[in-house]
């Protein structure tokens, strides 16, 4: 059987990429608070891979980076 080389993985990776960048320029033009969702979204969707991945530390550093995301929108008043 021939796997789909295109899997649901591969598209994740890319969008999280694209989410992550698009957050990342909001935070260099101080697009706040909005910057903290779009990494946190970019972040969590990266966790999602790390583990379909089985890659350990990708999976640590993206849900650590997700953990400090929410509390920052927590501290948002």
């Amino acid at each position: 059987m021939n796997k789909n080389k295109y899997d649901w993985v591969f598209f994740m990776e890319w969008f999280g990429t694209l989410i992550v960048l698009i957050g990342v320029a909001m935070t260099s033009f101080n697009i706040y608070p909005s910057n903290l969702y779009m990494g946190l979204l970019g972040n969590f969707i990266w966790t999602i891979v790390g583990w379909k991945w089985r890659k350990w530390s990708l999976l640590v550093i993206e849900a650590a980076i997700s953990i400090l995301y929410i509390a920052g929108i927590l501290s948002v008043k």
